[in-house]
């Protein structure tokens, strides 16, 4: 149970009252929220081709948002104890809010390469994206829950009865993720087999994920010695004897807007090395 304690006396009605929760309420309400509010493109793109008129339509999206909810839950109630429950949820509230806005601006996945561009950005490329449209996104999906957040009074527990509500709480959530995919287990498996990009809308699963599989890349990466690789390569007796001038087409694997590109007219030069030399760029 939970309780709302009401504003001391002589504090404006404006105030919002406090809220008692035990800690696994909290880990619910906030894994509610994320299936609500933070997966929408993912509800969108799994109900795309269904009527909503008909009662599977809705009951395929019960089933979802139980999953959605039960796996956020199963994600954090490892970590989310006592102490650690609103710093962790305050985190992923703002990675959700911020993943969830990029994803509707911008049509983006949050899969691992996406995540690598993150974690590589700088000040600059960061400050171009913001805009109006985010900090009202950010201010209804983040700033609000997070005064909600600030506002909540854990109920403190003794150890043992503790470690046995999180279990049990941990054991209905298993439960219920497991009972909702086998009741849309056909329908559900076609449809990641068939759009397995789908998986990186959920939110904030997927950051996690993708943050998981971006830090373990580096690691082994970074665990082995750097190798050269192609040292026996060497321009043969054509390249030698050729009477027209070389000519190299140069596929350039790096994340650049078209609209920020120096060499097509860009007010900054974003381009200043390529500028010095004789390219020939096709503007779109």
């Amino acid at each position: 149970m939970y309780e709302i304690s009401p504003s001391p006396p002589g504090r404006g009605r404006w105030q919002l009252p406090r809220f008692t929760l035990h800690t696994e309420q909290l880990l619910l309400a906030a894994s509610l929220f994320w299936a609500l509010a933070a997966n929408r493109l993912f509800m969108a793109a799994a109900l795309k081709d269904r009527t909503l008129a008909e009662p599977q339509t809705w009951g395929f999206a019960l089933a979802l948002l139980a999953m959605l909810a039960s796996l956020h839950f199963l994600l954090m109630a490892p970590l989310a104890w006592r102490r650690t429950v609103k710093p962790l949820l305050a985190l992923m509230i703002v990675v959700s809010a911020s993943s969830s806005y990029f994803m509707q601006a911008y049509g983006a996945y949050m899969d691992p390469s996406m995540m690598r561009n993150v974690l590589r950005t700088d000040a600059a490329e960061t400050r171009e994206l913001l805009s109006w449209g985010m900090a009202l996104h950010l201010l209804l999906y983040a700033a609000l829950p997070l005064l909600l957040l600030w506002r909540v009074q854990l109920r403190p527990r003794r150890w043992l009865p503790s470690l046995s509500w999180r279990l049990g709480s941990t054991a209905v959530a298993l439960a219920v993720l497991v009972g909702a995919l086998l009741s849309i287990f056909q329908p559900f498996s076609s449809l990641m087999r068939n759009h397995k990009e789908m998986r990186y809308l959920v939110t904030p699963a997927a950051v996690l994920w993708s943050v998981g599989v971006v830090v373990a890349d580096q690691t082994r990466g970074a665990a082995k010695p750097r190798q050269a690789i192609g040292l026996d390569a060497a321009p043969g007796p054509r390249m030698a004897a050729r009477t027209k001038p070389l000519l190299v087409v140069m596929v350039v694997g790096e994340t650049a807007r078209a609209a920020n590109w120096g060499l097509s007219g860009y007010s900054r030069q974003t381009t200043p090395e390529l500028a010095q030399l004789p390219v020939i760029n096709f503007a779109l």
